[in-house]
C-alpha cells in the first residue's frame, strides 16, 4: 500500500535514508518535519508498506511557476527501496503513483535527480520512461 508518512514512520524511515546516504552525518529526521510535509497541500512524503513494514519511499514536491500558465512541476527526491526487497516493483510502483498524480493536477513534468554513481539506479529510471540525457542536474550543498 502507498500513503503519506506519519509522525510514527521516523524510525523506519531513518533505517531506509541510511541505505540511500549511509555515510551522511547531516541526517536528522523529525517527527514534527514529516507531519508538516503531510499538511503541506504541495509536497508529499510517501512510503510504500506491506503488513508494517515500510520498504519504500520517496518524496515528491509540487512546484508552481509561470512558464507554463497554470501547469505546476513535480519533482522527485530521495526515492529508496529497501535493499532486501528491490527487484519488486515497489520504486515502479512508487513512481506510477506519482505519475498519475502529477498528470490528475496537470503537471507538465516530473523530474529529479540520482548521485552520478548510482548506475543500477539510472538503469531504473531510464527504464520508467525518464531520459538522463535532457538535462545536467547541479547542487549547491549548505
Amino acid at each position: 500500500m502507498i500513503r503519506e508518512a506519519e509522525r510514527s514512520d521516523k524510525v523506519q524511515l531513518y533505517k531506509l535514508y541510511k541505505m540511500l546516504v549511509p555515510n551522511s552525518k547531516k541526517m536528522n529526521i523529525q517527527e514534527e518535519q514529516i507531519e508538516i510535509i503531510k499538511k503541506n497541500p504541495y509536497n508529499f512524503l510517501l512510503v510504500y508498506e506491506e503488513e508494517g513494514e515500510i520498504l519504500g519511499t520517496l518524496t515528491l514536491n509540487i512546484c508552481l511557476q509561470a512558464l507554463h500558465g497554470f501547469r505546476p512541476y513535480g519533482i522527485v527526491e530521495n526515492i529508496i527501496v529497501h535493499e532486501n526487497h528491490r527487484n519488486r516493483k515497489i520504486g515502479q510502483k512508487l513512481l506510477q503513483y506519482v505519475e498519475e498524480y502529477c498528470k490528475s493536477i496537470d503537471c507538465h513534468r516530473i523530474m529529479l535527480l540520482s548521485n552520478s554513481q548510482r548506475l543500477r539506479a539510472h538503469q531504473f529510471f531510464e527504464r520508467e520512461g525518464y531520459d538522463g540525457s535532457v538535462c545536467k542536474g547541479f547542487k549547491k550543498y549548505f
